[in-house]
């Protein structure tokens, strides 16, 4: 909703419901294509607290953005929720968001989103 309100139109959302592979979003506006990686905040397992497991995802997250960027994509983006971990891990990438120019859209609680 965010996305067709500020002038994007979608191409292509995943199914993550079933665990469908490949890019999350894919949007398109004056700007060009938008590809987004979305991450949500993991619940933990029974030998892996949440706050190891929101690493793991974020990681993957930034793996993304370089795969994404190898593959020609300029516009990037990665959708997280507004949490303290996603947080402290992404203060540790402000070299690589100058560099590749991803754009990291927090989602909060109440599903309002901002854009660092």
């Amino acid at each position: 909703k965010y996305l067709l309100n500020n002038g994007y139109m979608i191409d292509s959302f995943a199914d993550t419901a079933n665990r469908q592979r490949g890019v999350d979003i894919k949007a398109k506006s004056d700007d060009g294509e938008l590809w987004i990686t979305v991450k949500g905040y993991p619940e933990g397992t029974r030998n892996t607290p949440p706050s190891t497991q929101a690493s793991h995802w974020f990681k993957q997250a930034i793996f993304d953005v370089i795969d994404y960027r190898n593959q020609n994509v300029l516009n990037l983006g990665i959708a997280l929720p507004d949490f303290p971990r996603y947080h402290s891990l992404s203060e540790k990438t402000v070299w690589l968001k100058n560099v590749t120019n991803f754009k990291i859209f927090w989602v909060d609680q109440q599903g309002n989103i901002f854009i660092e």
